[in-house]
């Protein structure tokens, strides 16, 4: 099970070490569950050296190690090592650092299993949660599935995307990646080009031979 909450940054710094707000206590979530103060103290205490940290919840994008848990009055805090020898967590650390200066967050998500609880309406108050790992997500919290992009935000997310090759300090696949996203999102913000139409009589078997060659290729 996942839980996501619109998650705090609460630090990070230039080793890319990351304190992260990763859940909220007394708060009931879209999946109907509040999590009680003291439901994440025995998985800290007895399971924590196994928690992972992943990217998008993927098993084999490992980010980097989580290296404290602690429950304050408000929220489950995780603090988490980058692996900055990677290329993959590197890119992270400066999405962080370009959404940090815009006064914004990536958002974060916990997969857990709910050990004990109580039922009261449609409400499940959790008492304990077994934690098993949590994730930086790159799209929202609010959804497992990453959404395509709808036509009419492309342009927004064109231009941010144009921001994070100014701002962003990534390594040369990262840039390669932006940039066939910056033009995937023209091709569907510009104007369809209006056919126009010929006499000329169409060459067939040129046209095939083409076909054939890029299947080819």
């Amino acid at each position: 099970m996942y839980k996501s909450l619109k998650s705090q940054v609460k630090d990070i710094d230039s080793k890319g070490l990351v304190v992260v707000a990763a859940n909220a206590f007394g708060n009931v979530d879209v999946q109907g569950d509040m999590s009680m103060t003291g439901s994440f103290a025995k998985t800290i205490q007895e399971n924590f050296n196994r928690v992972k940290w992943f990217l998008n919840h993927d098993t084999t994008l490992l980010l980097g190690v989580p290296v404290a848990a602690q429950e304050t009055p408000q929220y489950l805090e995780i603090t988490g090592q980058l692996n900055m020898n990677k290329e993959m967590s590197r890119n992270i650390f400066e999405d962080y650092k370009l959404y940090a200066e815009y006064g914004k967050t990536l958002e974060h998500s916990i997969g857990v299993d709910a050990i004990k609880w109580s039922q009261e309406g449609t409400i499940r108050k959790v008492s304990e949660w077994r934690l098993w790992e949590f994730s930086t997500l790159t799209a929202w919290g609010a959804n497992e599935n990453t959404p395509m992009l709808s036509i009419k935000d492309a342009k927004s997310e064109m231009d941010w995307l144009n921001l994070r090759l100014d701002k962003g300090k990534y390594t040369d696949e990262k840039f390669l990646e932006i940039e066939k996203q910056i033009q995937l999102l023209k091709s569907l913000i510009e104007e369809p080009a209006i056919a126009t139409p010929t006499t000329e009589p169409i060459d067939w078997k040129s046209l095939s031979d083409t076909f054939i060659q890029s299947l080819k290729k």
